[in-house]
Parts: structure tokens; C-alpha cells; sequence
């Protein structure tokens, strides 16, 4: 008596393996995408925590301004509004980008902050202080 694998055994094996990658894949791409917003959503917060203070601090909304992306691992960013400057207030993790842009609401000024990653195409994070909330967009900027 022979002891090996049928040729139906192998085919089966490899149906099954088949199956379990076609599954898995596409749910491993969903939670990388998941694993992306969740990082750009934190780094948005991370910012309007760090204005609010620089506001706090010293009674004036920074200008605007952009934070690179870093391809590289987390890059830090300064805020300034042209006299008082905070070196490294605010942290963007890798491959991020935060546009923070000051405007006006009513008499008083305000600041909207809009962040983005770079593999994610087509979608963003906002942060407008007027109103207080935070809203998806389609990547371009804040409504």
C-alpha cells in the first residue's frame, strides 16, 4: 500500500486555500484603509488640541498654515502667528497631510483644520471651529 495525496486531495487543498485567500484579502485591504482614516481622524484632533492651546495661550489664532507630508515616519510642525511661534506643537504621522487655514466667522476670527493621507485618495477629515464639527470630504477641503 502506497501512503501519498490524490490528485483530487491536492485539488481540493488548493480549491479551499483559494477560497480562504479570495476572503481575506479584501478584508485585509478594508482594514488598512480603516487603520488610515483612523490615523488621519487622530491627527486632526491631535491639531485642534494643539490651537486650542496656542489660542489659550496666546489670544490668537495662528495662521495659515501647511504640514507636509512625511513619507518617512511622523514629522512635527510649528504654529505661528507671525510674532508668537509654538516649535513642534503639532504631530502628523507618516504620510499625512494637515492644511490649517485661518478665516473669519462672523466679527471674531476662526481656523478650519483639513487632514489627508496619502494613500488614501478622494477622502479627508475636517475640522471647522465656527461651527465645532467635524465632517468627512472628498479630500479637495473643507466645505
Amino acid at each position: 500500500m502506497r501512503r501519498g495525496f490524490t490528485l483530487i486531495e491536492l485539488l481540493v487543498v488548493v480549491g479551499i486555500l483559494g477560497v480562504i485567500v479570495a476572503i481575506a484579502i479584501p478584508l485585509f485591504a478594508r482594514y488598512v484603509n480603516k487603520a488610515y482614516r483612523g490615523t488621519v481622524m487622530a491627527d486632526v484632533r491631535n491639531a485642534v488640541a494643539s490651537v486650542e492651546a496656542f489660542i489659550g495661550d496666546f489670544k490668537n489664532v495662528p495662521n495659515t498654515l501647511s504640514c507636509p507630508t512625511s513619507g518617512y515616519g511622523p514629522a512635527t510642525c510649528d504654529l505661528t502667528d507671525g510674532t508668537n511661534t509654538l516649535s513642534g506643537a503639532i504631530a502628523v504621522s507618516r504620510n499625512t497631510r494637515l492644511n490649517i487655514e485661518k478665516f473669519s466667522c462672523g466679527s471674531a476670527e476662526s481656523y478650519r483644520i483639513h487632514g489627508v493621507h496619502a494613500l488614501l485618495p478622494g477622502w479627508g477629515y475636517c475640522f471647522n471651529a465656527c461651527t465645532g464639527t467635524y465632517t468627512f470630504t472628498d479630500g479637495s477641503g473643507c466645505p
